[in-house]
């Protein structure tokens, strides 16, 4: 694995966790005053460290195939657009993650999009 891909993987992690760590800091402390609830910030954060390890290594994962093979971009399309929807829409994720693995291995073999 080369560096650049591990680089874009720690920035992206650490954007992510930042927006999503940022604003219920901040809320938290602006509260401060009328509420007395200890450290809530510290279960805000750790809350936020498991999506942003998530969402840092789809990137890491889907990044090398992609910069390889970019007439494959489409089927990654498919496969992140049937998973968000159909997690969306009955809110479990298994399913929808092996749907979308199916999907994504079929537009991947059998649509072959030139560029």
């Amino acid at each position: 694995m080369s560096l650049e891909i591990i680089l874009v993987g720690i920035l992206v992690g650490i954007a992510n966790f930042i927006s999503r760590f940022g604003p219920f800091y901040v809320i938290q402390k602006r509260q401060e005053g009328s509420q007395k609830r200890g450290s809530l910030w510290i279960k805000i954060a750790l809350g936020s460290i498991g999506i942003a390890a998530i969402s840092s290594m789809l990137v890491v994962a889907t990044l090398p195939p992609l910069l390889e093979t970019p007439n494959k971009s489409f089927a990654m399309l498919v496969g992140f657009t049937v998973l968000t929807g159909l997690y969306f829409k009955f809110k479990q994720i298994v399913p929808a993650t092996l749907t979308a693995a199916l999907a994504y291995g079929l537009v991947y073999t059998y649509y072959p999009m030139p560029f």
